[in-house]
């Protein structure tokens, strides 16, 4: 029963959090200053780390499929089917999972704090409304920067498919790539983008809120983070299933 209520109002208050934050987006009550700051912060920092989880990701795949298809005689398929899996799956869940710990993180310790030390209500004091400057920012900042960092760890992933299929098999690149156009197509794009965003703002909107629920002292705003990088990671694979479901009907 616990669980049953933390679950129902973990659903409720992110639904009022992401309703606030449309109804500020739509009055146009965005500060520009603080939407590139945190573009930076959440999207240029967070390259390093995704590009070396998507090498490592596609470099193990790779390994394990290359093999195979050269001993059926079907070593031209790889690349494609790496293509493939890249973009439905490995650059939106292990971008997001990166994106969960790097950006999750710090955003839910960031606004916990603020909570814990009263910072919060200083703002209300002054007629500032913390979703407007807190939450909104960092939610177009996800939904903005998470495609770009996706196309930095994709372009990682591929090469270091390539490298270890070329490392295995001595395949070149030529026939590497020979069946991308024929097994990737404009719905794989699209699917990959949409993933990104989608879970872009559920990675924000989830660190936020675990920030602003903080309670207890340091040690609240340390259960906050764990509990918000657990729920996170739990969503992007609830959230993965869904939009494969739909998006490949």
């Amino acid at each position: 029963m616990k669980y049953l209520q933390g679950m129902l109002e973990f659903i409720g208050g992110v639904t009022i959090l992401t309703g606030n934050v449309l109804r500020l987006l739509l009055r146009g009550r965005l500060n520009f200053s603080l939407l590139v700051q945190q573009m930076a912060v959440l999207g240029v920092n967070s390259i390093p780390i995704s590009v070396l989880v998507l090498c490592f990701a596609s470099a193990v795949f790779t390994y394990i499929i290359a093999g195979e298809l050269v001993e059926r005689g079907a070593a031209h398929w790889t690349g494609g089917l790496l293509m493939i899996v890249l973009l439905r799956e490995f650059i939106p869940v292990f971008t997001g999972i990166a994106l969960a710990g790097k950006i999750g993180a710090p955003i839910t310790s960031e606004i916990g704090t603020m909570k814990i030390s009263e910072q919060i209500d200083a703002l209300k004091a002054l007629s500032t409304d913390p979703d407007w400057y807190l939450t909104l920012p960092r939610v177009l900042a996800g939904i903005i920067m998470m495609p770009v960092v996706a196309v930095f760890s994709g372009y990682a992933g591929w090469f270091a498919g390539y490298l270890t299929a070329h490392r295995e098999t001595d395949i070149s690149y030529l026939m590497f790539k020979s069946s991308v156009s024929t097994l990737v197509d404009v719905s794989d794009y699209v699917m990959c983008v949409v993933k990104c965003v989608v879970f872009s703002a559920v990675i924000v909107l989830t660190a936020c809120y675990m920030g602003f629920r903080a309670e207890g002292g340091a040690a609240g705003v340390g259960r906050a983070v764990t509990n918000g990088v657990v729920v996170n990671i739990v969503l992007l694979f609830v959230f993965d299933l869904l939009l494969t479901m739909v998006m490949t009907k």
